[in-house]
């Protein structure tokens, strides 16, 4: 899928290096993008998230830039419903996405690619988006920037993927009575915002009206309970004293857990998918790539760097590991369906 992998600290950096080709550039919040319209000389896709991982480094300010290989074909979609003019062949094994994190038709556009994808087609990636959490135009291409948008990179070359993340049920189960988009208004038929408050602050001295409403909720994510299988993670975000805006949806009737973690339980989840990443692995010489939460960094803070050298150390040295920090994880670890994750950590190897 790529040729090639780099990091740059600027944009001129990267336009002094690279003259020519098609590039997927992952870029840092914090980076100065006012002279892209310079980079004429390559055709380019790109994103904007939180941070971009290179190594086992994190940076708000950089970008990560990828030569596609001529195995691989990208595709930007202005507007995430037109899934249907994607031109997936029956050789494609391997799909790289990301898509407009804040989006509201983000659910609507994984539940289509999923049956355009071929059969023991493997997908990951993420959601773009900025730590405001507020939505605005960070997908972009040569012309210019757009929401609502996606970018799609398909390859023949073989993927594998491990997803994990750690969080243990706190208090639950629960019925999510109401629900609409990507926001959850009951629970157990009372207003969201009271339940939730309620459970988390029997476990912590820290009380909603006295702190930012994210501080709190970062380290007690939801999760949708799922018979067998770990429970699917949704990250409340804001709350209007009622309701819970996550990123991405929950549909009504969902059983949910109040959720929490440990800086041990986290790391070890994403070693474990690292290794699950690698356990069918044969090429001697692949790229890692690492999609994992924004919030996960929040949590973690200054252990989040152990994450980042506990995945890594995995793999041989001379393995190039990078990625982004994400609104919104995506896989198909399991093959049965497309997953939107938070507060997860997905790799794969390529």
């Amino acid at each position: 899928m790529f040729d090639k992998v780099s990091f740059f600290d600027t944009l001129d950096a990267l336009h002094v290096e690279i003259k020519s080709g098609n590039y997927l550039l992952l870029v840092g919040e914090k980076s100065d993008l006012s002279h892209l319209h310079a980079l004429s000389s390559i055709t380019m896709i790109g994103a904007i998230f939180p941070r971009v991982i290179f190594g086992t480094q994190s940076f708000e300010s950089g970008i990560v830039a990828l030569k596609l290989s001529d195995k691989a074909s990208f595709h930007l979609l202005k507007d995430m419903d037109k899934v249907g003019v994607l031109p997936m062949t029956k050789d494609v094994h391997s799909v790289f996405a990301v898509v407009d994190g804040l989006s509201s038709k983000l659910d609507d556009f994984l539940e289509n690619i999923f049956f355009v994808l071929p059969e023991q087609t493997y997908i990951m990636g993420g959601g773009a988006g900025k730590m405001t959490l507020k939505q605005e135009p960070v997908i972009f291409d040569n012309h210019g920037f757009y929401q609502d948008s996606a970018l799609v990179i398909q390859s023949s070359s073989s993927m594998n993927i491990g997803v994990g993340h750690g969080w243990e049920p706190l208090l639950g189960p629960f019925l999510a009575t109401d629900c609409n988009g990507h926001t959850l208004e009951k629970i157990n038929f009372k207003e969201a915002f009271h339940m939730y408050k309620s459970a988390v602050e029997k476990d912590t001295p820290e009380r909603f009206n006295e702190t930012n409403f994210f501080d709190i909720a970062k380290s007690y994510p939801i999760g949708i309970l799922r018979c067998g299988r770990d429970p699917i993670v949704r990250n409340p975000i804001f709350s209007d004293g009622k309701s819970l805006s996550l990123i991405g949806n929950m549909d009504t009737n969902s059983v949910i857990s109040i959720l929490k973690g440990s800086k041990e339980t986290l790391i070890e989840a994403a070693k474990q998918a690292a290794l699950a990443a690698n356990e069918h692995t044969t090429s001697k010489s692949y790229n890692v790539i690492l999609v994992d939460c924004i919030s996960r960094l929040l949590f973690l803070k200054e252990s989040f760097q152990e994450e980042l050298e506990a995945i890594k150390l995995v793999y041989p040295n001379e393995i190039v590991m990078w990625g982004m920090l994400t609104l919104g994880e995506i896989a198909n670890a399991n093959q049965e369906g497309i997953e939107f994750y938070n507060q997860t950590c997905v790799v794969g190897t390529l």
